[in-house]
């Protein structure tokens, strides 16, 4: 029996996920042993916790698989203040956690996360359900609630220190409003805005200009800014075309500062080789083309929006990681999706993917028993059943 095509995405983006996240906990198994042991003296202590993450991530990933996608368009514009009042929360002495000299973390006791993990997606099912409620409208102020949002959670970003994170969240503003019909002389005015607001972000911060400098000249202090690109290339150097083999990287080995977070491409290219990476790009690329295979593919704009917004946000970070970690551009300090060491960013992808995934299904659907009563406004209403069949 021939397959849909919404079943060939479903299975092509489900797999793709499963592989990536196991070459990212056997690479954390690997490139986390030595610091494990240096600092809790247990060679697995980040591996347990990515794969108690990847458990949970998981989990959130099939029920938002198995649940209707548009049971998250009304919960969307509380999903975003709740994220913008977390992310201030980062703030609140006692709340927020420094880490490496930027305050990015909120602990609440029992566990910490990242904020602007959650804030991504919050981002994208609000755009998503603003677009789908405005879309009878053709002048450029239905985006302006968008355009806020967004300029909003990237302000705090940045007052957090995580620039790299307010450029994904510039790409999947601009992915989403341009899926949702924003022409694209608009675009471009919004991109010349947005690298405007860069040049000046970088020029106000001297680690930042140092990272640019350093971008340019590596060799400029070698033990100082240069230093981490210098041994992520020797890493990649070292590797090869068929790489040292798993568990031989010696980079690894406390040269490579963030070598199990923001830097384990490098130490994957050690290992791996060049083969290795580029079967992992071509996974993330495959991941792209089947997530905007759904999105052009979906009957209903809303779902339409959602899948394109995610899809954005998990292929334009992974590039964005591989070109800083291989010196393509500057160093931006953001993770490389399901295989860097992180619980937020593991959780809040996993489940970002699961609504992706839902909205893939969405066309085998055999029967929908009432999951929504629509109102005559065009907006939905929730009602009892909800699992997707």
């Amino acid at each position: 029996m021939k397959r849909s095509s919404f079943e060939i995405n479903y299975h092509g983006l489900f797999l793709i996920t499963l592989i990536l996240l196991l070459v990212g906990l056997f690479m954390i198994l690997s490139a986390s042993a030595a610091w494990g042991y240096r600092a809790h003296h247990d060679l697995y202590y980040y591996f347990k916790k990515q794969l108690a993450g990847v458990l949970i991530g998981f989990l959130l990933l099939i029920l938002s698989a198995r649940l209707n996608y548009r049971i998250w368009q009304p919960l969307s514009g509380i999903l975003l203040v709740v994220s913008v009042v977390l992310l201030l929360l980062v703030f609140v002495p006692g709340l927020g956690r420094e880490v490496n000299g930027a305050i990015r973390w909120l602990d609440i006791g029992l566990f910490s996360f990242q904020p602007s993990e959650f804030s991504k997606l919050a981002l994208i099912l609000f755009a998503a359900n603003l677009l789908t409620s405005q879309r009878a409208r053709r002048d450029f102020k239905k985006y302006y609630p968008i355009i806020l949002a967004a300029a909003l959670i990237g302000g705090i970003v940045c007052f957090q220190q995580d620039l790299g994170t307010a450029i994904i969240i510039s790409a999947i503003l601009l992915g989403v409003l341009f899926v949702g019909g924003l022409e694209i002389r608009h675009c471009l005015s919004l991109v010349v805005i947005m690298s405007l607001l860069a040049v000046l972000l970088v020029i106000g911060a001297n680690y930042r200009l140092a990272r640019l400098a350093t971008f340019f000249n590596p060799e400029r202090e070698p033990e100082g800014a240069g230093y981490q690109i210098r041994q992520s290339l020797l890493a990649f150097g070292n590797g090869g075309i068929l790489g040292k083999g798993f568990g031989k990287s010696r980079q690894k080995f406390f040269y490579l500062p963030a070598a199990y977070t923001d830097f384990i491409f490098a130490v994957l290219g050690e290992e791996l080789g060049f083969i290795g990476t580029f079967l992992v790009t071509l996974l993330y690329f495959f991941f792209g083309y089947f997530g905007l295979r759904t999105a052009v593919r979906s009957n209903d704009f809303f779902g339409r929006v959602v899948a394109a917004g995610i899809c954005f946000w998990v292929t334009i970070q992974a590039f964005i990681n591989m070109a800083a970690v291989t010196h393509t551009i500057p160093v931006t300090g953001v993770p490389l999706p399901l295989i860097s060491y992180g619980g937020s960013s593991l959780i809040f992808t996993l489940w970002g993917i699961g609504i992706l995934l839902s909205v893939a299904r969405g066309e085998r659907r055999l029967k929908v028993e009432s999951a929504y009563n629509w109102r005559r406004d065009g907006r939905p209403r929730l009602s009892r059943s909800l699992r997707v069949q």
